[in-house]
């Protein structure tokens, strides 16, 4: 006896309805615990039905299942990013490497390289900079060479001290020792 073709929509009547509902979640439960001791693999089945009940099938357990779900979905969706977010993302890796090129091109012109292929204008806005930059260099020179001299004079101040402090002490001398006889 060859079952006819079922069509797939509401079951109107609610009795049926449940009847079916019982049936099939007892297959569904028997196909997954079959799965799970054939193939042994971990298998969660979740089921609620329309009025809210739940029922659950797990093999080893539901609280194992769960956690390696989350942290199999969490690791999936680390890894999906949306066609968007690779636009914006190749978007700004451009800029970078514009902004890369030109720092490059920049580099070589203060230091000397690549010269021949600037303008009037271009040079004299590099030797602008270069210009201040020596000037700021020569200052923070100027500042750490002042410190350092005054604490070489600080050092030598502070040894001169003692010397005369050392000089002008009075020192005793074994003939102001009275002896006891």
């Amino acid at each position: 006896m060859v079952r006819g073709k079922v069509h797939l929509k509401k079951i109107e009547n609610p009795v049926n309805r449940r009847v079916t509902f019982s049936k099939r979640k007892a297959g569904l439960l028997k196909k997954a615990s079959e799965l799970s001791v054939l193939c042994e693999a971990e298998i969660g089945l979740i089921i609620f039905s329309s009025t809210g009940k739940l029922f659950e099938y797990a093999n080893p357990n539901m609280s194992r299942i769960t956690g390696k779900y989350q942290k199999h979905g969490a690791s999936l969706g680390r890894n999906k990013l949306s066609s968007e977010h690779l636009e914006v993302l190749g978007l700004e890796m451009e800029n970078l490497e514009e902004r890369l090129t030109h720092l490059e091109k920049m580099y070589k012109h203060m230091n000397g390289e690549d010269l021949d292929l600037l303008n009037f204008k271009e040079l004299k806005c590099i030797e602008k900079k270069m210009s201040l930059s020596a000037r700021k260099i020569h200052s923070r020179k100027d500042k750490i060479s002042l410190e350092y001299i005054r604490s070489l004079k600080m050092k030598i101040f502070g040894e001169l001290n003692n010397r005369l402090f050392e000089s002008i002490r009075p020192r005793k001398s074994h003939s102001n020792w009275k002896t006891l006889s």
